[in-house]
């Protein structure tokens, strides 16, 4: 049957599929898979459904630098266990190279809400046990900052995480970590990258019964003692112990894992007047409230803010599938109803992560100073294309401030570097601009748990004050300049989104943009330009940034993780009324989006 259908293949009806014929032809040959998942692929041979078979082999899923992530189902660019497999050999034979000692430490592995994510889970282990080496599992599902905060605590050699992070349902992917706790980099990445594209079918992977690895002690359960010591770690965040609490919350974990965490934390802080929304707090990845669990986005946040309205709470907290990103909801009718409407929904304001991160480290920062514990080597990460206001608020308290490429690895990178250096530097937080928060060194990744004990003292210290969170903001303006941020999301599916990604790239390269929005551009800089990697400290990355004669900023760069090109502008305007200062800045904004989405337009 599989021959007469590979000839079926080859017949003119099919020719669109030519350079995919190959992938389709190993993989319904492949012993190693089941006849059941390849009659997926049959069926769709037998439908004629080219366009759907195409994007399924036009490409193996891409194992980036940090993992991969991408749509369920049968093929080679689909996440399924045999991709899986794959990729986790990969990282099993680099283990395996680096010697018995790290066979021996093992792996920590955790699973989020997501459909099929436990089952993943037990695949990655299946795979490492088929290698000799040891897993360490969660019994439940678990955050990724359990999970980062795991790998330290156990003394592995590495972790991964199955989840697709804010993506829709019908994606899921892996995280991979190294044994500082964060997802791999040079060198790791790149000799687990040979190593994974050295596996030419998937019959080359080696596997083992989950319920055999256990029997045999190669995959074990991780013990409550691990989290109990990481919510230990988080009360040691407390940064205004004798503020009143007197806050009401509105949580949401967007059917994730952040219900139980979350609660804990909250209460150890004493925070205890927290309403779950209940149509979303149980874990389930068929997310049906939303189109997709994005904090980021306010349509995803509705039912939390319309529960806030009804209770007249003072904030709403929410959190992604696997609790690494945190959106900051704050109640302010006076600002929603006039300078901040751009961002309100009825009477909140959906804070952006530049606002978020700025409040937070001038909080954690004037809290610090004030009780004596700010110290010279206290240290700042931020990421290239993040709100320069940061570096603004840290040299008022003249504190260092360090940047790097997008992606907490890159943050927690840094981090290992001063401690391979030994440079008495002492991290102090972290932050990129879509809604991820570092807090901790325990943790080297994005931590929306311990971020949001910080972001409620932050709430309690400033109702104690009889501020809202958006007065605070316009503070900092004051001081600072009135900024703001965009981002602009470019979704482009697809093979043909992908070609087109990277042609508006090339057009940008080679015939950039010189004037936007009636400024010149006085400095463009190309992050795959060694001369600019080496003045700013920044590897190689596929990313633009102009900088405009009145200081705002425009940066580019293809998404690592989704189908989508990524603009983030930012503007300030300085004006001794704050709030002329910031509807112009306002205007700017809207003027540069139109600019940016006309330039997409044109480029085919």
């Amino acid at each position: 049957m599989i021959e007469e259908t590979l000839k079926d293949l080859s017949s003119k009806t099919f020719y669109p599929l030519n350079d995919c014929f190959d992938k389709i032809s190993n993989w319904l040959k492949d012993e190693s898979i089941s006849q059941e998942d390849k009659e997926e692929i049959l069926i769709l041979i037998k439908n004629k459904e080219i366009s759907e078979l195409r994007d399924r082999f036009y490409r193996d899923l891409e194992f980036g630098t940090g993992g991969i992530r991408g749509v369920m189902g049968m093929g080679a660019n689909r996440l399924n266990k045999y991709v899986l497999r794959r990729a986790v050999q990969g990282v099993a034979n680099y283990i395996l190279r680096c010697g018995e000692n790290a066979k021996k430490r093992g792996v920590a592995i955790a699973y989020d809400s997501r459909n099929n994510s436990s089952i993943f889970g037990q695949e990655v282990a299946s795979v490492l046990a088929a290698n000799g080496i040891r897993s360490y599992i969660f019994p439940t599902l678990q955050t990724t900052p359990s999970l980062s905060y795991a790998i330290r605590k156990l003394g592995c050699i590495s972790g991964f995480c199955i989840t697709a992070s804010h993506n829709p349902p019908q994606y899921n992917g892996i995280k991979v970590y190294w044994e500082d706790g964060a997802q791999i980099i040079s060198p790791q990445d790149t000799e687990i990258l040979k190593e994974v594209f050295s596996i030419k079918s998937f019959s080359e992977t080696k596997h083992m019964d989950y319920s055999k690895a256990k029997s045999l002690g190669l995959s074990q359960f991780i013990q409550n003692d691990v989290l109990d010591s990481y919510f230990k770690e988080i009360e040691n965040l407390c940064i205004a112990p004798n503020s009143t609490k007197n806050i009401s919350i509105v949580y949401t974990p967007l059917h994730g894992t952040g219900k139980i965490p979350t609660l804990r934390a909250l209460k150890t802080f004493g925070y205890e007047n927290v309403f779950v929304v209940p149509e979303q707090g149980e874990p389930n990845g068929n997310f049906p409230t939303v189109k997709k669990p994005n904090p980021e986005e306010p349509e995803a946040l509705s039912l939390a803010i319309k529960y806030a309205s009804e209770r007249k709470a003072d904030c709403v907290f929410a959190t992604d599938p696997d609790s690494d990103r945190l959106a900051i909801v704050t109640y302010d009718p006076n600002m929603a109803k006039g300078i901040m409407k751009h961002q309100a929904v009825g009477d909140y304001i959906l804070l952006n992560g530049n606002q978020t991160a700025a409040l937070l480290i001038d909080s954690i920062l004037k809290f610090k100073k004030s009780n004596g514990t700010l110290e010279k080597s206290h240290k700042i990460v931020k990421t290239i294309v993040t709100s320069d206001l940061l570096e603004k608020i840290c040299s008022e308290f003249d504190i260092e401030i360090f940047n790097t490429l997008t992606g907490f690895k890159w943050i927690a990178g840094l981090v290992r570097s001063w401690e391979e250096k030994n440079n008495n530097f002492k991290y102090l937080f972290g932050t990129e601009e879509s809604f991820g928060y570092m807090p901790s060194n325990n943790v080297r990744d994005k931590d929306a748990i311990s971020a949001m004990c910080q972001a409620a003292e932050m709430i309690s210290l400033a109702k104690d004050s009889n501020k809202t969170l958006c007065e605070s903001l316009f503070d900092i303006f004051k001081k600072h300049g009135a900024w703001q941020e965009d981002l602009i999301n470019i979704d482009l599916y697809g093979e043909e989104g992908a070609l087109r990604i990277s042609r508006i790239m090339h057009k940008m390269r080679e015939n950039p943009v010189m004037n936007w929005g009636g400024h010149l551009v006085t400095s463009i800089l190309d992050y795959t330009d060694k001369n600019v990697q080496e003045r700013y400290h920044i590897p190689h990355s596929n990313v633009l940034q102009f900088l405009l004669d009145d200081g705002s900023k425009i940066s580019m760069r293809p998404s690592g993780t989704e189908p989508k090109l990524k603009f983030y502008v930012s503007v300030c305007t300085n004006n001794p009324n704050v709030f002329e200062g910031y509807k112009k800045t306002l205007e700017k904004i809207t003027m540069l989006r139109k600019e940016i989405l006309h330039f997409v337009d044109k480029v085919n």
